[in-house]
């Protein structure tokens, strides 16, 4: 389950900013998770505890953004945010696109005490 080690590495860089901010803990930490990350939000979401487990963001709560699919056509040059799995352009139908979002990974914001 890669996403316990995802967990893990998202506690690191959380703990960073703390010391950063000299806070005593963490009580919200939003992250953003694209639909394209290879990430399974169910499994993050019960890894999470089980890596913040002893730190500062033992009793944090976890808030995930699950953000969209966007891609920029090369055919029409606009960009759209296709269903997954199907990622064409959803104004030409275009299949030659580049992505734009999609593969997203981040702490959006930190609430700190």
């Amino acid at each position: 389950m890669h996403e316990l080690s995802l967990a893990c590495s998202l506690i690191e860089e959380a703990e960073k900013v703390l010391t950063v901010e000299n806070a005593a803990r963490a009580t919200r930490v939003t992250v953003g998770i694209g639909k394209l990350s290879g990430i399974e939000i169910g499994a993050f979401e019960f890894a999470f505890p089980m890596a913040a487990s002893g730190t500062r963001l033992a009793d944090a709560e976890l808030v995930i953004n699950d953000l969209p699919i966007t891609v920029r056509c090369r055919a029409c040059e606009k960009e759209s945010s296709p269903e997954f799995p199907r990622c064409t352009c959803t104004h030409c139908e275009s299949d030659d696109v580049e992505l734009v979002n999609g593969r997203e990974f981040n702490i959006q914001s930190m609430e700190i005490e």
